[in-house]
C-alpha cells in the first residue's frame, strides 16, 4: 500500500493524458516520504456510463480514492491528502476554470486483519543494488 485509484468520466479521454497523470501522482506519493516505494500503485479507469449533477454533457469528473495501510496519524493522512490534492488541482487547473468539472480525493484506511497481499517487488527494490539490477 498505498494504492491510488482514479475514476474519471469518459469525456476526458481525449482531453488529458491519464497515463501521465498517473505518473505525476506516483511521483507525488513518493515525495511525501510516507510510503514505501514498492507499495505505491496508481491506476486510472475511464467511466463510460455516468451522470454528473444536472446531466449537462460537458460535466466531467475525476474521483480519486487513496487506500493506505493503518498506523498513520490523522495529521499525516491530512498532510498527504492536501499534498496530493494540490498536485491534482495543478494538473486539472484548466478544467477547474470551467463550471463543468468536479475533482475529489478520499483517503481510506485499510484494516490489516482484512487485507491480504503477496508482493515480490519489495524484495527487489529493497535489495542491495548491483549495476542496474534493481531497474
Amino acid at each position: 500500500m498505498p494504492h491510488l485509484t482514479v475514476q474519471y468520466s469518459q469525456n476526458l479521454v481525449h482531453d488529458f493524458d491519464m497515463k501521465e497523470f498517473c505518473s505525476v501522482m506516483s511521483v507525488a506519493m513518493q515525495q511525501t516520504g510516507v510510503f514505501p516505494l514498492a507499495g505505491i500503485r496508481v491506476r486510472a479507469h475511464p467511466m463510460p456510463q455516468y451522470c454528473v449533477a444536472d446531466g449537462h454533457s460537458k460535466n466531467a469528473f475525476v474521483d480519486m480514492v487513496l487506500r493506505m495501510g493503518e498506523g498513520r496519524s490523522d495529521a499525516t493522512k491530512s498532510d498527504v491528502g492536501a499534498f496530493l490534492m494540490a498536485r491534482a488541482e495543478a494538473v486539472f487547473a484548466p478544467l477547474l476554470a470551467d463550471p463543468y468539472f468536479a475533482l475529489s480525493l478520499e483517503i481510506v484506511t485499510i484494516s490489516k486483519p482484512f487485507s491480504w497481499k503477496t508482493n515480490s517487488i519489495h524484495a527487489r527494490i529493497n535489495a542491495p543494488s548491483v549495476k542496474g539490477e534493481n531497474s
